[in-house]
């Protein structure tokens, strides 16, 4: 099985990866796209019957992972400016079909073959043929679905434990309170923070699907599913932080907005420990531009 390149060097600059995503997938696209960032790569497998795996490789934080935290976190990173997005398209080789017929044994090596390889349609052989597809074969008799079942050690340790019901509790409590501290600077200037971190949401909702379905209101928030409490909290606060940078972006709500960044910085100082542990410290400081 070939593949052959069909968009090379796209910046991450300029390029919407979920947009690209998608696009792909309605063309029923049969392929890899890969991204590449310092000290970081993915790939993100799709077919033609629009299923879609993922694999990353964090060599800072010698994380390899797959599914869909690995899908959540390669869709954040490919925000980063100066990565480079490539797309292989696969190829299936055709051979004439008017060469005989494989025994039974060498169809079901080549339904092996083609099972990894993401092959469409049959394939037909001589003795030769047949021979090259067991060449092409591992010592196992049988190879997983593309993409390959990657698992080891790095993966499992990578893997989110998932929130405690209490744990749950006290992390929406977090949220709540940082959403209602900007919530009430902004009212200060008369500003409606819940129908514009609604927005927020609905805007990066192919992101982060579980924004879709998140209510915020007087300080509280409430999501049926939540997901691991690293992406909660970068949708979270990715939403708050594209607020933020409009009222930045705005000289008659500069005060509100500087206001409203040393709210948020005190709070953090108070609850710092927590912030620590649920991992909102980097966003915030993101979002503060610290």
């Amino acid at each position: 099985m070939k593949s052959r390149p069909i968009h090379e060097n796209l910046d991450t600059s300029f390029i919407n990866l979920p947009a690209l995503i998608r696009y792909l997938r309605r063309r029923q696209f049969a392929g890899r796209v890969r991204i590449e960032l310092s000290g970081y790569e993915a790939d993100i497998y799709l077919n033609s019957e629009n299923q879609m795996h993922v694999r990353e490789h964090d060599h800072i934080a010698g994380r390899v992972a797959e599914g869909d935290e690995a899908l959540q976190r390669v869709l954040i990173r490919s925000r980063e400016p100066g990565g480079i997005i490539n797309v292989f398209q696969t190829i299936v080789e055709s051979v004439s079909p008017s060469e005989p017929v494989l025994s039974k044994p060498e169809i079901e090596l080549r339904n092996t073959a083609t099972a990894a390889t993401q092959a469409a349609g049959d394939f037909y052989a001589n003795g030769d043929g047949a021979a090259k597809v067991a060449e092409r074969l591992p010592a196992k008799p049988a190879l997983p679905n593309l993409p390959f079942e990657f698992s080891n050690q790095v993966e499992m340790k990578a893997k989110s434990k998932p929130l405690t019901a209490e744990e749950r509790r006290i992390l929406l409590g977090l949220i709540g309170e940082l959403l209602g501290t900007a919530d009430q600077a902004l009212s200060l200037a008369k500003l409606n923070f819940p129908n514009a971190y609604h927005k927020a949401c609905m805007e990066i909702c192919t992101d982060y699907p579980f924004l879709m379905s998140l209510e915020y209101g007087q300080g509280k928030v409430t999501v049926p599913e939540m997901p691991p409490a690293k992406i909660f909290v970068a949708g979270v606060l990715e939403a708050l932080r594209r607020i933020m940078d409009k009222l930045g972006g705005n000289p008659k709500f500069a005060e509100v907005h500087r206001f409203t960044n040393q709210k948020m910085l005190a709070l953090a100082g108070q609850r710092k420990d927590y912030y620590q542990k649920y991992s909102i410290v980097p966003q915030l400081n993101k979002l503060l531009g610290i």
